[in-house]
């Protein structure tokens, strides 16, 4: 449904820019904003734990006595979603934050008027996905706070007793508590009969646990011991342990790679450029997720490149970049992220060659979204918005003719 399309991104960014009115002030003058963001952290944590927990069955969410707190929480989504943009929070200079705000803003409201019209079932499906939006925004790289040990208000640790492990890995991770998320994948993984008993359980705390010790913690050694589990374990799916193999190689490659790291503009791009290809060789098709720990590295360094040069000689090759790479992996982190990157992409850099790409990119995946059995059909307002980004991708072409 169309109303659908972008719900996958409704809390991507929550923990960044989701100021509370009572400390804005202070964010904006205090001298030590950690203390004010690990306040705000502390509250916006309260608030994930219960949505999180409130969305996880039907029966909780439809729960009577808990309507007035889910609506609740909503609404402060929606009143605190025009503060987005302004970076009270967040020194994070990643366009990324930006690009999403208004995705933030729409989702959030779409939800909330689903409660109010009784639809909550929709506003559940837009709700549900909390934690999956959060994950993909922390564990883009090493970035922000580590909240090792933030620890959980009395009345909010019942409630987090009635999630899964894979719930409570997710949550962790949504909430920087990389350590704690990384125990409870493990916990996971290391279950023999978890490949038998919860496969899709099992394949999903693989996949976030080599994405945090991939991009959050750096750490080869760590994402080497994940991988091996994979290939050690006697119930694993076949293409799993095949993945699992050249996920090894990539890990002993990236190893000896550490020391030789440059962090200029121009390194960093080199960077990127070299672990994207380097990924795309890999892949002997276009679904193949052999090259997962080559392209997670090298999102890692488009973030960074990103924040550290937001207005730079390279943003417009990064958002190219990103999107290329989420487009591989768009399973593990986000179904469409991939064209937000080459819609900006695309407005960064206007009229160049490199807008041009984005587009073709961006125009071959809304079209490969809305074609089914039917046909392909387009709904009118997005025509419109391809004919717009068309007209800002082509390159200028000089008309000598014109010279007087």
């Amino acid at each position: 449904m169309i109303q659908n399309r972008f719900s996958s991104h409704l809390l991507l960014i929550l923990f960044y820019l989701f100021p509370l009115s009572s400390i804005q002030a202070e964010l904006v003058n205090a001298p030590n904003k950690g203390a004010a963001w690990r306040k705000t952290m502390q509250e916006l944590y309260k608030i994930l734990a219960e949505m999180t927990t409130d969305t996880s069955s039907d029966q909780r969410f439809n729960a009577p006595e808990n309507r007035k707190r889910i609506d609740k929480n909503t609404k402060k989504l929606v009143d605190r979603a025009h503060d987005l943009g302004n970076k009270v929070l967040s020194t994070d200079e990643d366009p990324t934050v930006k690009m999403l705000s208004q995705l933030f803003h729409d989702e959030t409201k779409r939800a909330e008027l689903a409660l109010k019209s009784g639809n909550r079932s929709y506003a559940r499906g837009i709700l549900n996905h909390v934690s999956s939006y959060c994950i993909a925004c922390h564990t883009r790289n090493s970035s922000g706070i580590n909240f090792s040990s933030l620890p959980l208000e009395p009345r909010v640790e019942p409630m987090t007793k009635n999630l899964s492990p894979l719930e409570k890995g997710r949550f962790y991770a949504a909430t920087r508590q990389y350590d704690r998320a990384l125990d409870g994948f493990q916990e996971i993984i290391n279950d023999a009969l978890a490949p038998i008993e919860r496969p899709l359980e099992w394949e999903q705390a693989v996949r976030f646990g080599l994405s945090i010790a991939v991009r959050v913690k750096k750490d080869p050694a760590q994402a080497r011991s994940l991988v091996e589990r994979v290939i050690g374990s006697p119930h694993a799916p076949f293409f799993l342990k095949q993945d699992a193999l050249k996920w090894k190689e990539s890990i002993i490659q990236w190893k000896d790679e550490l020391s030789k790291r440059a962090l200029s503009e121009e390194g960093l791009r080199q960077e990127a450029i070299q672990l994207t290809m380097q990924a795309k060789d890999l892949q002997k098709y276009s679904r193949d997720r052999a090259a997962d720990v080559l392209y997670l590295r090298a999102t890692a360094v488009i973030h960074e490149l990103l924040q550290k040069y937001p207005e730079g000689r390279y943003a417009g090759e990064a958002l190219l970049m990103a999107g290329m790479c989420y487009e591989v992996i768009r399973p593990l982190i986000l179904d469409e992220l991939h064209e937000v990157y080459y819609e900006a992409c695309i407005k960064k850099v206007p009229y160049t060659p490199t807008s041009e790409v984005c587009y073709r990119h961006f125009e071959q995946s809304v079209y490969e979204g809305f074609t089914g059995s039917g046909g392909t059909f387009l709904p009118e307002d997005l025509k419109k918005k391809l004919l717009n980004l068309e007209n800002l991708s082509h390159p200028k072409i000089f008309d000598k003719s014109q010279i007087h």
